[in-house]
């Protein structure tokens, strides 16, 4: 689901007829409002503000040292799986996925060495769970087949919780480190300790300012990451008014 794209649309439309407006003699708080908005969208320090009720909450700090004796398995989610094509028969990874598989097999391979549980179902035009395509992801990253479990049910981060919860409490295991991007933390965290998990946030990617010249510039980047705060924002809501956190 997506948010700015509706919402581009509607300030498109907003600075249209004030336009039309503004020919009639009829004021220019149309106009006004319409570039606002798109101001809004795409300008990088709005949505560097906006992400901040996200991600403020977590220090930007190097991966704390954690032990097995702490941590007793690594989850990583899914993003989203692009399915196959006729011209390309294998299922890729999303910028999101990938990196999260990354990050994870390198706390694998750094820090931890657990076993990692890759959760995610199978999307829409896909016939392979998103989880498979990520344990071959992360076993091209080093790590062991037998260490990657996977959780092959779930649609979204409620689900990622409540069936990876059952994975992991047939092996005993209630000590997890979890990882998701800062912005998609808070919602994810809070879905895996509603099911009784202690959850160690392994984030990364945060938000940061700068550099000047880019700040200053209107850019996709910032509508893309003014997508995602949306996507938390409205997921959290949603999930609290569920129950599901």
């Amino acid at each position: 689901m997506t948010y700015t794209q509706p919402l581009i649309l509607v300030f498109g439309m907003i600075g249209l007829i004030g336009l039309v407006r503004l020919r009639n003699r009829k004021g220019m708080l149309l106009p006004w409002a319409s570039v606002a908005g798109l101001l809004l969208i795409s300008w990088p320090p709005a949505d560097w503000l906006l992400s901040r009720p996200l991600e403020a909450r977590y220090p930007v700090r190097p991966l704390p040292s954690m032990q097995p004796d702490d941590v007793q398995a690594i989850v990583v989610l899914a993003s989203a799986i692009e399915p196959p094509h006729y011209e390309r028969p294998y299922a890729v990874p999303d910028t999101a996925t990938f990196h999260r598989c990354e990050f994870a097999a390198w706390i694998y391979k750094h820090r931890l060495g657990v076993p990692i549980l890759a959760c995610g179902g199978s999307g829409t035009g896909s016939e392979e769970a998103y989880s498979v395509t990520m344990k071959r992801l992360l076993e091209r990253a080093g790590v062991p087949g037998p260490m990657i479990w996977t959780e092959e049910r779930s649609r979204n981060t409620h689900e990622n919780a409540v069936f990876g919860s059952e994975i992991l409490r047939q092996r005993g295991i209630t000590r997890v480190a979890l990882v998701v991007e800062a912005s998609s933390m808070a919602r994810a965290a809070a879905c895996f300790r509603k099911v009784g998990m202690s959850v160690t946030s392994a984030l990364y990617e945060f938000r940061e300012f700068g550099p000047w010249p880019e700040e200053l510039i209107p850019s996709w980047k910032a509508i893309y990451r003014n997508e995602l705060t949306l996507h938390e924002t409205v997921g959290l809501t949603r999930y609290r008014l569920h129950g599901w956190i």
